[in-house]
């Protein structure tokens, strides 16, 4: 069941009357387990779900573990002195990391199975005939997004950074939770199990914006997006029968495809989940707006970003052994060499892991280096590149020098999408082949670029469609448009509205012929 399914539509449209009609927070709380589930269950089967299931069951039981060998500690270290204390917390903290390593084996060790499984093709292919009708395949739907959620909240149970949840029920509705399951957010469980402990009841405001949301988000999705999808899957099958032109089109409206379909996601999810009074975390803010590749990653995937950054980053960084190390190389080579390796290190680290967990061949592996490389050497040569803006006399602030900036970065995602979406690293080489040896510009003007999936109407749908989104984009970078939007006139405020749904029923891809496809990040 994608969110862009008739089914899901009905689905929701039923779930939340039903949950809009509950009284109390306890019954709405019952409605939103149920929902999930029953989304859960016809998304991928019984069998699946049981994996979740006893996944949610083993956080559940080992962040309780935890909490009782803290709990423990508490009580013995009265009437001790500060040394005998840290002693005993020691071996206390000796105890609850056995319990946090055997859930993380077991947890991240599902995850690595699948991943790995699909690099040595132990994964069963699936296929989708008809909205329902699914073939059993064996990747738990959203395995990637609830692994990282229950790890972090185990790392924080196990750092104390926070409580853990007394309620099953609740953590299970945490990780099943049906608007983040696909793809995201990567959410942070008490600040969701707050939330559920608060519902709120019907807001006329609140299911307005969240169905506006949603609306955003199937015009990216239905309208740019799939459509896009139909010439840059040609080309991406076969590059090496197409000229190096046609190539350059479908990487830079693969770039769009790829925003367009993982944005207009969070926006059907987000605005979905506002309609129940519930907020998710924002996973994007105008990437394409950023003036580096370190700023790319902070508007981009942001949920991910900042999980890396504080569960992976930040611990190797300010480990004590890590630390003693870069005060070594500190000491040894100067304080640039010092900094340089501390940063560089577990940037290294993290987008290794980043390519791993969008995909464990070897063209992820590359495609996470690419990025951390590029990450590190903006970082280490920012001081270098402000000494030369200086000696040039060049204005940073200026439009002409920011849209400079911007170009280079969209160019920079452009080549690391190329990194990728042939599936290896021989089909990266011969896109790059293509555009240097066979531009063939010509087929810009006889008519032949028409003829791969997207006729000459269409192409004109897409600009349209992308000049809509450019636009949404940079009135939203400057503040709220629902915002803005909600205070106008009502005939203006219904017009917009109407004219919306018109855009969507009028130029979106649907019908007899059309299978709704899957959002791209929910394969990663």
């Amino acid at each position: 069941m994608t969110y862009n399914s008739i089914a899901f539509i009905v689905f929701f449209a039923v779930f939340l009357l039903i949950y809009l009609l509950m009284p109390k927070v306890g019954l709405r709380q019952a409605v939103i387990l149920i929902g999930s589930i029953i989304f859960y269950k016809y998304a991928c089967g019984w069998n699946l779900l049981a994996v979740i299931l006893v996944t949610s069951f083993v956080v559940y039981f080992i962040s309780r573990s935890i909490e009782h060998v803290y709990l423990g500690y508490e009580k013995e270290k009265e009437g001790l002195k500060p040394k005998e204390q840290a002693l005993l917390f020691a071996k206390f903290k000796k105890k609850s990391r056995k319990y946090l390593l055997f859930a993380m084996f077991l947890v991240i060790g599902i995850l690595i199975y699948v991943k790995v499984g699909g690099l040595l093709q132990w994964k069963r292919v699936f296929t989708v005939s008809q909205v329902f009708q699914w073939k059993t395949y064996l990747v738990p739907l959203g395995i990637s997004y609830y692994t990282f959620s229950s790890v972090g909240y185990l790392l924080d149970v196990y750092w104390k950074k926070t409580k853990c949840e007394h309620n099953y029920f609740k953590l299970l509705t945490c990780m099943i939770y049906f608007p983040h399951i696909v793809q995201g957010p990567i959410s942070r469980y008490p600040k969701l199990i707050k939330q559920f402990n608060e519902l709120p009841g019907f807001s006329y405001e609140r299911v307005c914006f969240g169905i506006q949301r949603m609306l955003w988000g199937y015009f990216k999705k239905m309208v740019v997006a799939d459509r896009i999808a139909l010439f840059t899957s040609t080309v991406y099958y076969t590059p090496s029968d197409f000229a190096g032109i046609e190539i350059v089109i479908a990487v830079v409206l693969g770039a769009i495809e790829l925003y367009a379909d993982f944005s207009g996601c969070m926006d059907i999810v987000i605005g979905a989940s506002e309609a129940m009074g519930i907020v998710l975390d924002e996973n994007f803010k105008q990437p394409f707006f950023s003036r580096s590749a370190a700023e790319f990653w902070r508007r981009w995937h942001i949920t991910l970003g900042t999980w890396f950054k504080d569960y992976v980053y930040m611990p190797v960084a300010m480990s004590p052994s890590f630390m003693k190390f870069a005060v070594k190389i500190r000491k040894k080579f100067g304080n640039r060499a010092g900094q340089v390796i501390s940063a560089a290190v577990p940037l290294v680290i993290v987008w290794l892991l980043t390519g791993l967990w969008h995909g464990t061949g070897s063209d992820y592996i590359v495609w996470g280096l690419y990025w951390g490389i590029l990450i590190i050497l903006g970082t280490v040569l920012t001081p270098d590149f402000k000494k030369l803006n200086n000696w040039l006399k060049i204005d940073t602030s200026a439009f002409g020098f920011r849209l400079f900036q911007m170009s280079r970065t969209f160019c920079i995602f452009c080549i690391g999408r190329m990194l990728t979406v042939t599936g290896s690293l021989e089909g990266f080489a011969v896109m790059i082949q293509q555009i240097f040896k066979e531009h063939r510009l010509w087929t810009l003007f006889d008519g032949s670029l028409y003829c791969h999936g997207l006729d000459q109407k269409n192409f004109y749908i897409v600009l349209f469609g992308i000049l809509i989104m450019w636009g949404a984009d940079m009135l939203q970078d400057k503040g709220g448009i629902r915002e803005s939007l909600a205070k106008q006139p009502v005939l203006l405020r219904w017009g917009v509205y109407y004219g919306s749904i018109v855009l969507v029923l009028i130029f979106g891809m649907y019908g007899s012929a059309y299978d709704a496809s899957s959002f791209i990040y929910g394969g990663f």
